[in-house]
């Protein structure tokens, strides 16, 4: 009958700081300030400059939250961890990968998770993104290619 007691005390534990997470990650929200340019060339160079603003259950803006940036489905960002600002902002450049046969232009899914916001649990707040991506108007050349390796 002991075992059942603490097993419950346990559970009940577990699921109060579930909760208080869960909760926690509803009174933030995350919205987009800016995308662009909207389209983006896929063209692995052109940088995208995609800024989010976080706000508390007040609409008020949050400062020194930390939020993860992650492209789903190709591309990088410059740094993919950004504080929040006095405003709530945070800024990213997202460079989109380089069309190719086997990598066709698509839309890039992108996701931004408040990472402080959780205490116990990792339930965070989090926002995604749709970036369209277009076939780049002109062929980009890299200034490193082997083409040419023997001075020929």
């Amino acid at each position: 009958m002991k075992k059942l007691w603490i097993w419950i005390a346990v559970v009940l534990t577990v699921a109060l700081l579930v909760g208080f997470d869960y909760y926690r990650s509803t009174e933030f929200k995350l919205e987009i300030v800016e995308l662009s340019p909207q389209p983006a060339p896929a063209d692995g160079q052109s940088p995208v400059k995609l800024k989010v603003r976080l706000l508390d259950g007040k609409g008020l803006p949050v400062e020194g939250h930390i939020l993860f940036g992650l492209p789903r489905n190709g591309g990088l960002f410059s740094s993919n961890r950004m504080r929040t600002n006095a405003d709530g902002e945070a800024e990213y450049t997202y460079y989109p990968y380089k069309a190719s046969k086997l990598q066709p232009v698509r839309k890039v899914k992108i996701d931004i998770i408040d990472e402080s916001n959780s205490v116990f649990i990792e339930i965070n707040t989090k926002l995604t993104v749709e970036l369209d991506l277009v076939q780049p108007e002109q062929e980009t050349k890299s200034e490193h290619s082997l083409d040419n390796i023997f001075g020929e």
